[in-house]
């Protein structure tokens, strides 16, 4: 599996067509989604998870200035976003929001230290340490406020890039 990951890293698949598979689950895949109307001002991605039983959990990838790194923060269904989404005035940030770790590695596992956007190079490998804690303690507010969402359970483990689409 990271054989191929190598392959594909170095073949030049892009972010927005890459499919991840977390090491030790084969039924937990992720990828990148591109922003219809773009609210992240960080990157024109969104970020997903797909577990075992058939959900997909969205994610926005911040980075602030300086050696904060990127993180991750639960987002809406991007196919949902709609341009007035886009234009209207964005709610204050919680007071305590949910946002953890979000490590992009190149093949040779060098850090990559923003987060992608459509048409750059697909990481190689993708380490969300927070997130498996995050589905299982918190799957609401990892749904961001969805409170049909049901725990998770998931490894912390690294994701390696697996497949291409498109």
């Amino acid at each position: 599996m990271i054989g191929l990951g190598l392959a594909l890293a170095l073949g030049g698949c892009t972010a927005e067509h890459a499919v991840y598979q977390l090491r030790g689950a084969p039924g937990v895949t992720a990828g990148f989604t591109k922003q219809r109307f773009q609210i992240n001002y960080a990157s024109d991605l969104f970020f997903w998870v797909r577990t075992d039983d058939g959900r997909r959990w969205w994610f926005s990838m911040n980075s602030p200035n300086g050696y904060g790194g990127i993180f991750l923060s639960p987002d809406v269904d991007a196919e949902k976003i709609t341009e007035a989404d886009r234009e209207a005035e964005q709610p204050a940030p919680p007071e305590d929001p949910i946002e953890f770790d979000f490590d992009l590695f190149d093949a040779d596992y060098g850090v990559i230290d923003s987060p992608p956007q459509a048409g750059t190079p697909a990481p190689a490998h993708l380490f969300a340490r927070g997130l498996g804690p995050l589905l299982w303690y918190n799957p609401v507010g990892a749904a961001n406020g969805d409170k049909t969402a049901k725990t998770a359970s998931i490894p912390i483990a690294m994701y390696d890039l697996t497949g291409c689409t498109g």
